[in-house]
């Protein structure tokens, strides 16, 4: 009993750790970005149309919502591979994958958390918006240690940041 309440606990605080990260990804250098926190006091909410487990994997499948206060993660499916002692190596989003938290979104085709890289990566028409600020590209990298990112794009494609600025007259 003991060892399906840590599993159970550790799948919590990683999905914690999935809904902060993918923020900071999108808010990297942002003020928003301090104010968010992998040891949130908020209920984690998680809710699919089945939940499938088999070995080491638990996927949660159909319109998958994961929210936590004000954060919600949405996708087709959500795969969560756990390591032979119970820790978690990769967490995977697939389908649709939205991100907001009301200040900010982000959507893409799939994310996907590794522990072993303590990386975040989500591909596929990637839409970062945070207010009239927005980004496009395909394929978005944060590590989460370091803070670093890298945002590219498709072949033949590129990056793209539109940005609203105040006009000087505005200013005084």
């Amino acid at each position: 009993m003991r060892d399906v309440r840590h599993a159970r606990r550790n799948r919590a605080e990683y999905f914690q750790i999935v809904i902060v990260a993918t923020a900071l990804a999108a808010l990297a250098g942002s003020p928003a970005a301090a104010q968010l926190s992998a040891d949130s006091d908020e209920p984690l909410d998680i809710t699919s149309d089945r939940l499938e487990t088999e070995n080491n994997i638990a996927t949660w499948i159909g319109e998958v919502r994961v929210v936590q206060g004000e954060s919600i993660l949405t996708s087709e499916r959500l795969i969560i591979t756990q390591t032979d002692d119970g820790g978690i190596e990769e967490i995977r989003a697939v389908g649709d994958v939205r991100y907001s938290n009301g200040k900010e979104a982000i959507r893409g085709d799939v994310a996907i958390y590794t522990e072993t890289s303590r990386t975040i990566r989500m591909r596929g028409d990637v839409v970062i918006t945070q207010g009239e600020q927005v980004l496009t590209g395909d394929d978005l990298t944060y590590w989460i240690d370091t803070g670093k990112t890298h945002f590219a794009a498709r072949d033949g494609q590129r990056v793209r940041g539109v940005f609203k600025t105040q006009s000087l007259d505005n200013q005084s």
